[in-house]
């Protein structure tokens, strides 16, 4: 499977990202002097949150880019320039959010540094977290992985499939998500739902290996280096899931997720300036899709 320029980039993103918090994590477990170097980079407003910043604003840049680019070579890709914006302008509210956030905010209280210790509490104050993680497991861990699994194919016949398909985000993009998933204490939790996140994932990581066995020709040479990560990822965060505990490391999977958004984004923007996807608007999205049932209807 030949990579592509945008799998290489992500992907040396992500290696890059996995030895800083992998390295944090083991010198915090083995080393006395520097015991809270993974609590101090993960604390808001510190390492990992200004890594998500940095990433963020290479996010809104990258969907900007490709607008301006698709712009001045005139073409037709309709849908894919509104989606972008749309992505471009929404990373960008978050980006400011975070900002604002980090100024108006002196410093974080207790009940923001780390979960609360009953199931009411954490759905409270992490209501929004846990919604974005639900969408984002649904979207790039459970649909990709779970049609490969089962052998079911699109039909890129129907133009709601070709779309979908164009769409589908790849094993390496769901492997940078299933990271992200990975990052959480494997024992010792507060409470239920938290071990409701480690079976969601176990889940996520048993269908990736179903997808390895029944459709192998999907990875590459970048896939299996990536899944190696993941499974060194598991280990070490196994191991230090004492450290971890004491942690908010939503912070730390922040960086993981945008990284995940990003390689989604940046593989259909590439087969779209490539001519890969078709030029298509919303509109001849809509109506191609109801010929079929106008064409049925006509027969009868």
């Amino acid at each position: 499977m030949k990579p592509t320029s945008g799998t290489i980039i992500f992907s040396s993103l992500f290696f890059f990202f996995v030895v800083f918090v992998l390295l944090s994590l083991i010198v915090s477990s083995f080393s006395e002097t520097f015991s809270r170097l993974f609590l101090v980079f993960s604390y808001p407003h510190r390492a990992y949150d200004f890594a998500s910043n940095l990433l963020l604003l290479c996010f809104v840049l990258m969907c900007w880019a490709f607008v301006v680019h698709s712009v001045r070579h005139k073409r037709t890709n309709t849908t894919e320039k509104v989606v972008a914006s749309a992505i471009g302008t929404l990373m960008l509210v978050a980006l400011l959010l975070r900002v604002v956030a980090e100024i108006t905010q002196g410093q974080p209280d207790d009940i923001a540094y780390a979960f609360s210790d009953t199931l009411g509490g954490v759905v409270l104050w992490k209501i929004t977290d846990i919604s974005v993680y639900t969408f984002v497991y649904l979207c790039f861990i459970v649909l990709p992985l779970l049609l490969p699994a089962c052998k079911i194919r699109l039909n890129i016949f129907n133009k709601w499939g070709e779309w979908l398909s164009a769409y589908m985000p790849s094993i390496n993009t769901t492997l940078f998500v299933l990271f992200a998933y990975a990052i959480q204490p494997y024992y010792d939790k507060a409470n239920m739902l938290l071990y409701m996140d480690l079976w969601l994932f176990y889940i996520g990581f048993l269908l990736l290996l179903v997808v390895l066995y029944r459709n192998a020709e999907l990875f590459g040479f970048y896939e299996y280096a990536n899944l190696l990560w993941l499974v060194i990822g598991m280990l070490v965060f196994s191991l230090c899931s004492k450290i971890i505990t004491q942690a908010d490391y939503t912070n730390t999977r922040t960086i993981f997720l945008i990284i995940g958004l990003m390689s989604w984004c940046g593989e259909w923007m590439l087969a779209s300036m490539q001519g890969n996807i078709k030029p298509s608007s919303f509109k001849a999205l809509v109506s191609k899709s109801s010929q079929p049932s106008q064409t049925n209807k006509s027969k009868e």
